[in-house]
């Protein structure tokens, strides 16, 4: 060996030997670690924790970048105050626990599982009966995939924490998971550039409640049997695609996908059917809403005259029993670059064959604007009365109503979404929806028998 190579090797020495290789470290009765914590404390980092089966109880703080693995069943119990595990370090990777009993203070955001390094990857567990499931906190590019997350069900809907809840947190993907039974599905504050994609989100009060974010994106989620789907609140651009929103029907302002002062955001491919109104725009400017099936729901659209530039194209409005509210003067470009949308109640034709009807369609009866300017009236949509109503005034026009008009609809469906989400009133084929139509004329033929009699 020549000077040169024997010095190289002298100096590359000490560097081998303070790269130790990773170690595997297991935990369990009968094993070196009885505990999580104990293994924790004996690892550096890049070791991986292997935990045998059984209940641990103990909560966690992992300060190094380790790889936590359940190996079979394993329930990692909180002590009760506090968040069960907290992740500080960067890197850290979660996966096979079943993890339970977070405290229960809001203020503090008690989790299952919260997330303030960068990096994290947590995939494949049961975060189950804690205030909040994942906390991600100030944390960037962590992964969520592939876990179960359900809150306390015995709670009352507003005293529950979020599945997901996003604080300051940025750059994040949540993807495949399944959360049921906690306040909102997915909570944002002040959290820009995250993806939401194919999580499936039920039983709760919102799907997503969104506030003061922009940049995000909800790709090929399922919102179901919530008082609402989706509430994206004073943020700017929002990607919403190819979403399922369907039977979120508890309660009088139930609604599918709701945007209250937003703006340049876009909605496309989603199935928004059998909610109590179908897309809710409030204060929300140039907002583009195409290709979307909008069916089954009492409305379609709900639109205050505080939300301007706002453009429907080539979307879909099947059997709901109102297609449009307006609150107010309100307006929107219905027709934009001559692409129309498709509705199910036209009542034109076509003479030249190019698919679109010669007639503009106007998207409101005469009771359908005043039902919408006073709502009481929404206990006789869809009665014999209505339909009197708007029939005479075709005829007759005296009552003053919106002027709001698709120029060039399309006699044929348009968007090529359909719905592929199966909820607990099926598949969308409007069963449900005509339950309670038939439901909403039995009790105003009630009601009006009532007032006769007295």
């Amino acid at each position: 060996m020549n000077v040169r190579a024997l010095i190289l090797a002298v100096l590359a020495f000490p560097l081998q030997a303070a790269v130790a290789p990773a170690a595997t470290l297991r935990v369990g009765q009968g094993e070196r670690y009885p505990t999580v914590s104990a293994a924790l404390a004996a690892a550096v980092p890049g070791d991986t924790l292997d935990i045998l089966p059984g209940s641990y109880r103990e909560n966690l703080v992992i300060d190094r970048r380790v790889t936590i693995r359940g190996a079979g069943e394993v329930e990692l119990v909180g002590l009760g105050e506090g968040s069960v595990v907290r992740v500080v370090a960067d890197g850290v990777e979660i996966s096979g626990l079943t993890i339970r009993g977070s405290g229960d203070r809001m203020m503090t955001g008690d989790a299952g599982v919260r997330i303030s390094g960068d990096r994290a990857h947590l995939a494949d567990n049961r975060v189950v009966d804690n205030l909040f499931g994942v906390y991600l906190d100030g944390c960037a590019e962590a992964l969520v995939e592939g876990n179960t997350i359900t809150g306390r069900r015995e709670m009352d809907i507003g005293r529950r924490g979020a599945g997901v809840h996003f604080y300051d947190a940025s750059h994040n993907i949540v993807r495949d998971n399944r959360v049921s039974f906690v306040r909102d599905g997915v909570y944002f504050d002040h959290a820009d550039f995250n993806t939401v994609e194919g999580n499936h989100f039920s039983d709760l009060r919102y799907g997503v409640h969104y506030m003061y974010c922009s940049d995000n994106s909800f790709v090929g989620n399922v919102f179901r049997d919530s008082v609402a789907g989706v509430a994206i609140m004073y943020s700017q651009r929002v990607v919403f695609r190819d979403n399922q929103i369907f039977d979120n029907r508890a309660g009088y302002h139930a609604f599918g996908l709701l945007l209250k002062e937003c703006e340049d955001s876009v909605a496309e491919g989603n199935a928004i059917v059998n909610n109590v109104s179908g897309i809710f725009l409030d204060g929300s400017h140039r907002n583009v809403f195409r290709h979307n099936l909008v069916a089954y729901n009492d409305v379609g659209v709900v639109l205050y005259a505080s939300s301007l530039e706002n453009r429907f194209e080539e979307n879909d409005f099947i059997g709901n029993l109102a297609t449009l509210h307006t609150v107010g003067r309100a307006e929107a470009d219905w027709t934009p670059d001559g692409r129309g949308n498709h509705f199910s109640g036209y009542p034109g034709y076509d003479l030249d064959g190019d698919g679109r009807g010669e007639v503009p369609h106007h998207l409101q009866d005469a009771f359908e604007y005043l039902e919408g300017n006073h709502p009481l009236l929404h206990l006789y949509l869809s009665s014999a009365a209505a339909d009197a109503l708007a029939a005479a005034e075709r005829s007759f026009p005296v009552i003053p109503s919106s002027d709001q008009r698709d120029f060039a609809p399309s006699l044929r469906p348009v968007s090529g979404t359909r719905i592929t989400a199966v909820g607990r009133h099926g598949a969308g084929d409007g069963s449900a929806a005509a339950a309670g139509a038939f439901g909403l004329v039995l009790g105003v033929t009630l009601f009006a028998g009532w007032r006769l009699r007295r």
